[in-house]
């Protein structure tokens, strides 16, 4: 009986002490509810930053902004806003700096027009005056459907509407649209990935959509630029089959001006077969339609769904496929769409394919590996250059090497770009040493660039590197993500001022 009584005591007094302590209770549920502390740290950036070829280092590339610099073949993705899939606002600021040209948006029928007649744009004047005012030129996706009009669903992959009184409200609410952002926006793409799920065999509906909404466009606005296709992968048989509906009925010259796919390979040099397949089939119909990868990308982590799944993608690997994607447009004069510029948050997971590493909440935590190097690619390759074609050469090396001309303006080979294309990036940080010689070539006082970082070494002279019109490099550290040979006085870099003794700039974090 003393002991139950002991054991009653013993809880009062517990019960007692928990009751006198009410602050100490609020102060846990705050810290529970607590947002996290964004400081912008990678990890991953300074993992990249204290690896090195073992090079001497100059420095790093001086980056321009978007309102400065003129790099026209670049776009990023900034769709699904018309879902809140992201958060403009919260990553508007990263744009400028990221120094690409166009982004990529999506119109939202559903959201503008809730009411049959009705358009409400200043959702999306937001984000298009937005964009222009960071320098940044907005494309637009005209998209998806309208449940208002019945049997219109408004997300990726949702059947095609063939009624005509859906077609008619599709119609007005095109001709609204292009009208409204006559003066900032002057490309509009004619749906997204029209051959997806039930449509896969839908390329009747899709030619019929093609046509009627380009019409409409023509007509309205004969200065825009109309970008169609805009096919999931590259399917030559449903891309062959729309534009033989399209033929048919006379409207080849005049239905777009540009073909956008958008391939997804886990090697991205493997989809460059595929690619120039493609280009051949499109420009038989019409040699004067330019190609678009619309949207491609790649996830920083393994993912369950969508394009790239079930690979273990890391922050490592990410800004390897991005750069060789890039690198696989650009040699091959092909405008690129980056696929995105954050990671995006669907109804059922988030992504994680954004150059900026955002939360559940929309807030940028910080910026990837991919971002820095993304900004550094679109630099390097900006107006002032242009692709010179495959350079014949000989390596030391059983691996498949890629070896790409970079020309100035008047065509003239200055340099080269060079990569491992054999294997889906790795999250691997060392080089192979490799002697190149590159017949065609000859470039005074060269540099080594590596863009993820955008670092500048040096190579050293040797004896008859530039002899019998051959560029001869010796061991020249090579990996899997592209790297530039260029002549000295023609790469824009801020001198490193101190370094540790190896010589490696210390990482920035932010």
């Amino acid at each position: 009986m003393k002991r139950s009584i002991l054991i009653i005591c013993a809880l009062v007094a517990s019960l007692a002490a928990v009751a006198q302590s009410p602050k100490s209770e609020k102060l846990d549920n705050k810290k529970l509810n607590a947002k996290p502390v964004l400081t912008g740290y990678s990890l991953t950036w300074d993992r990249f930053n204290q690896v090195s070829p073992d090079l001497m280092c100059l420095g790093r590339i001086k980056t321009l902004p978007s309102d400065q610099l003129k790099s026209d073949n670049w776009s990023i993705g900034c769709e699904c806003l018309d879902r809140d899939y992201g958060n403009f606002d919260k990553y508007r600021s990263y744009l400028r700096p990221l120094g690409i040209s166009h982004a990529r948006i999506q119109s939202g029928w559903a959201r503008t027009e809730q009411k049959k007649g009705h358009y409400d744009f200043e959702w999306l004047d937001h984000i298009v005056d937005g964009m222009i005012a960071e320098g940044v030129k907005p494309w637009m996706c005209l998209c998806y459907g309208n449940p208002i009009y019945g049997g219109a669903e408004m997300n990726l992959g949702a059947k095609l509407f063939t009624d005509e009184k859906t077609m008619q409200g599709w119609l007005k609410y095109v001709e609204a649209t292009v009208k409204h952002f006559e003066g900032r926006v002057d490309e509009f793409e004619i749906w997204n990935e029209a051959n997806m799920g039930p449509n896969k065999h839908c390329w009747a509906e899709y030619a019929e959509l093609l046509m009627r909404t380009s019409e409409v466009i023509r007509r309205v606005r004969p200065d825009a630029e109309i970008i169609g296709m805009c096919l999931s992968r590259n399917p030559i048989d449903f891309t062959q089959k729309v534009l033989d509906i399209v033929k048919e009925r006379g409207r080849i010259e005049d239905v777009m001006d540009w073909v956008s796919f958008h391939p997804y390979k886990n090697n991205p040099d493997i989809t460059n077969a595929d690619i120039d397949d493609f280009v051949k089939v499109v420009r038989s119909y019409n040699p004067k339609w330019r190609l678009f990868d619309g949207e491609s990308g790649c996830p920083a982590r393994l993912e369950w769904t969508h394009a790239m799944r079930h690979h273990e993608w890391t922050e490592y690997s990410q800004p390897k496929w991005h750069l060789r994607r890039m690198a696989g447009d650009w040699v091959r004069g092909i405008r690129y769409n980056l696929f995105t510029f954050v990671d995006l948050i669907y109804p059922n997971m988030q992504q994680s394919f954004g150059l900026l590493c955002t939360s559940l909440e929309h807030d940028v935590v910080y910026k990837r590996p991919s971002y820095h190097a993304v900004r550094n690619m679109v630099n390097l390759l900006d107006n002032s250059v242009k692709p010179g074609g495959s350079l014949k050469f000989k390596a030391h090396t059983a691996r498949d090497l890629n070896v790409e001309a970079v020309c100035d303006k008047s065509g003239k080979p200055m340099g080269a770009m060079l990569w491992f294309g054999d294997s889906t990036p790795s999250n691997d940080l060392c080089w192979e040493n490799v002697t190149v010689v590159i017949d065609g070539l000859k470039v005074k006082d060269p540099v080594y660039v590596e863009p993820i970082t955008g670092r500048v070494f040096d190579i050293p002279d040797i004896k008859d590197m530039n002899f019998g019109g051959r560029l001869k490099l010796p061991s020249l550290p090579l990996w899997d993500s592209p790297i530039f040979v260029l002549p000295r006085s023609e790469v824009n870099f801020d001198p490193i001022v101190s370094a540790p003794d190896n010589g490696r700039p210390i990482g920035e974090r932010y």
